[in-house]
């Protein structure tokens, strides 16, 4: 019997220890994933603070620990510099989980997900900032869960900045007498300095350079040689009166409807004080749509036109806010969290909020 006795204590003693051997294997291979995701946050952590809080969001929004690094960077222990910051970390990865929910965020549907239905809740009791309520409307409109009509081209600038986002191109013909020069400017990286990738190409020239632009004065560093104004996209917006500091300093004089490549782009003209130079500027962008220089005493003339770019569309529109959500739609929200509304009469509300410009996301 006593035999029998200790077979079952020793039987038992081994289920235990096997039992808490799983829970630490499971509980290290948890940390390491946690470990992980801590990690690709510190690898973009860069990029949240170089591109604001928009722009980051626009690049990153559909990775998959999108949410997590927002999470961490909200939190003040991403800033804290003590020993034990990364245990202090994995804890808030911890709560709630997310793995499920950014899961279902790549699933194609019909249906309003629960997660999104969570951060409105969450939002309207201030848990939540706009950023991650805004993800869900804008996860809906991507699945076509909200059917909108509005189907401008929004670029979200800065007063008084040169307006540009990451890929934009231009490419100019000049003329100069009886020479053509082909200029394509490619704008790779858009932050507080803009970095372009400069072609040239002629009859006996090709070259490739590179140099930044400021994105509020619109001043050119090349070479370390110090300040050249950038003569084909000035910051915006443009008035009647403003003065542009320039190789030929001009002043917008009158406006004008310019035509390029069927589309007709109000427009403003620009002269300078001798009257040898002209060029016309889109009012939504501030890109020079044509310039002509021309001094008939030294027999120079030169024309540049802009023959291509990804910047102007149909319905290219400028918004100079990136988000406007009103105070009241929080009504809406909690409405449709508590379930007075109903999903079909939420969406059609979001919208006609979105069509009449009264909801920006």
């Amino acid at each position: 019997m006593e035999k029998y006795v200790l077979l079952f204590a020793l039987l038992s003693v081994t289920s235990i220890t096997c039992g808490t051997q799983l829970v630490f294997a499971q509980t290290y291979d948890d940390n390491k994933e946690k470990t992980s995701i801590i990690q690709t946050c510190e690898k973009i952590y860069p990029d949240s603070q170089k591109l604001g809080s928009a722009k980051f969001r626009e690049r990153y929004q559909y990775s998959v620990n999108f949410r997590d690094c927002v999470t961490l960077y909200d939190d003040p222990i991403w800033d804290s510099v003590e020993s034990d910051r990364i245990d202090k970390l994995i804890l808030l990865l911890e709560k709630p989980p997310q793995t499920k929910i950014i899961r279902d965020r790549f699933n194609d549907t019909q249906n309003i997900p629960q997660w999104v239905k969570d951060d409105a809740k969450r939002w309207d009791q201030g848990e939540e900032n706009d950023n991650i309520f805004s993800y869900g409307i804008r996860y809906m409109m991507s699945s076509k869960i909200i059917k909108s009509n509005n189907t401008l081209d929004y670029r979200n600038c800065s007063y008084g900045t040169i307006c540009l986002t990451q890929n934009d191109f231009v490419k100019y013909s000049i003329k100069n007498n009886n020479d053509t020069i082909i200029l394509t400017h490619t704008f790779d990286d858009v932050s507080d300095n803009i970095f372009v990738i400069s072609k040239e190409s002629s009859k006996n020239i090709k070259t490739i350079t590179n140099f930044q632009i400021n994105k509020t004065s619109g001043l050119v560093e090349s070479d370390k040689k110090c300040c050249t104004p950038y003569r084909y996209i000035h910051p915006i917006p443009m008035n009647l009166g403003t003065k542009i500091n320039q190789e030929h300093p001009s002043e917008v004089v009158s406006e004008v409807v310019f035509l390029f490549k069927d589309l007709k782009r109000p427009s403003f003209v620009a002269k300078d004080k001798p009257g040898k130079y002209l060029e016309i500027i889109d009012k939504e962008t501030g890109m020079v749509l044509f310039s002509k220089y021309q001094d008939k005493s030294r027999h120079l003339l030169q024309v540049t036109q802009l023959v291509d770019t990804n910047i102007v569309k149909k319905d290219t529109t400028i918004r100079y806010d990136n988000m406007k959500i009103p105070s009241w739609f929080k009504n809406t929200v909690k409405w449709w969290t508590e379930g007075k509304i109903s999903d079909s009469e939420y969406v059609a509300g979001i919208s006609h909020l979105l069509k009449n410009d009264v909801l920006r996301i």
